[in-house]
């Protein structure tokens, strides 16, 4: 790639994709987005688990508003192709959709669609100094992504507190409110997501893959006890079949 906006490593069973634009946030721009689409596409069935971090002081300060803002001036319509629906493409499609399971590692601010990549990864650490927020109401406006999926990851209280006041909150916050699995300092969060990374891909790739399904169509689609439970043993046998069916052909 010309520029390296998204950095990636390889190990044995994992990876780890980095946001290289620290000098402006993290911002997701175009090329940006592409990268980090391409890069996650190279992981399917190679990969079990991705780790999503970020180098300088900042997660993600969420779309690139002066490059939507230049947009704007030429013309363009925001809601047209752009970088919001490409990011929103990558999230909700691309990373929802994938076998693999993601794996947040905050380690500075998270703004907006940053907030909005933490939400909608399987599992998520943040470093201890870090902060996040959804500024939109600031702007008059309803955070479209960061606020739905904030709603969807939070209790009702704890969501309407992201969407309605706009302030920022820190790691302990994080935690309480569901919106990350744990805090842990700066120095460790790197080594942590890893570690977190090669215990989850050491399982059955199906297993991963199908229990991820579950985990987004049993709130959304079952509505009672027994129903989850069938729903339950409808993917455990879907499991076992397509494991036994891998093992054999290996």
């Amino acid at each position: 790639m010309s520029e390296d906006l998204i950095l990636f490593e390889e190990f044995e069973n994992y990876a780890v994709i980095t946001f290289n634009r620290p000098e402006k946030m993290n911002a997701l721009s175009s090329p940006m987005v592409m990268q980090l689409q391409q890069r996650i596409e190279e992981c399917r069935g190679r990969h079990s688990a991705i780790v999503i971090t970020a180098r300088g002081k900042a997660f993600c300060a969420g779309v690139d508003l002066r490059e939507r803002n230049e947009w704007v001036r030429k013309g363009a319509k925001i809601r047209g192709d752009n970088v919001r629906n490409k990011w929103y493409d990558t999230m909700c499609t691309i990373i929802r959709n994938h076998p693999a399971v993601f794996i947040a590692a905050v380690n500075g601010l998270a703004l907006g669609g940053g907030v909005t990549l933490v939400n909608v990864c399987d599992l998520a650490i943040i470093s201890e100094d870090a902060q996040i927020g959804v500024p939109q109401i600031e702007w008059g406006i309803y955070p479209g992504i960061a606020g739905a999926s904030a709603q969807l990851r939070c209790v009702h209280k704890h969501g309407a507190w992201q969407v309605l006041t706009g302030r920022r909150y820190g790691a302990a916050a994080a935690v309480d409110m569901g919106v990350v699995n744990f805090a842990v300092p700066a120095d460790t969060l790197l080594d942590e997501a890893k570690a977190l990374a090669a215990h989850v891909a050491q399982f059955e790739p199906a297993a991963l893959d199908w229990c991820k399904k579950a985990l987004d169509h049993i709130p959304s689609h079952v509505t009672d006890l027994t129903a989850a439970m069938e729903y339950g043993r409808g993917v455990d046998s879907i499991i076992r079949d397509q494991v036994a069916k891998a093992r054999s052909a290996g």
